[in-house]
């Protein structure tokens, strides 16, 4: 049976490691298995990826695509930028799309620290709740 595509869009390595995950409870194929391998190594959380991409086609008018490849990259100095985005951007921009960039990796880095934290003393207080309930 022939699959029609009914959508198509570009998404971060994030989403696609969520994805192949989802779906290699019902097996997926040798390529797939690769590809989340090589996702999960270098992909960033999904849903903090789909926040950084929306900012970064709402404040600097990329294309969903190139704002993809930025998150998807991560990069760390303007040169990465201006081969992501073909010269398309003034070097002024490259440097406020750098700035902001660093923005939002450090907030969500330690948003995902607070989260650890807080899992970490959920799971504390489920310890000593059992150890209560031992007695």
């Amino acid at each position: 049976m022939v699959k029609k595509i009914l959508e198509e869009k570009p998404i971060p390595l994030g989403q696609v490691y969520d994805l192949l995950t989802i779906r290699e409870e019902s097996g997926i194929n040798y390529v797939q298995r690769v590809t989340a391998q090589h996702a999960e190594k270098l992909s960033r959380d999904a849903a903090y990826s789909e926040e950084v991409i929306e900012a970064l086609q709402n404040e600097f008018s990329l294309s969903r695509i190139l704002a993809v490849q930025i998150v998807n990259i991560n990069p760390k100095n303007s040169t990465d930028v201006r081969a992501i985005t073909k010269n398309t951007l003034s070097d002024e921009k490259i440097e406020q799309l750098l700035e902001r960039y660093s923005e939002f990796v450090t907030r969500v880095a330690a948003s995902a620290k607070d989260e650890a934290d807080s899992d970490e003393e959920d799971e504390e207080a489920s310890e000593v709740e059992e150890s209560f309930e031992d007695l």
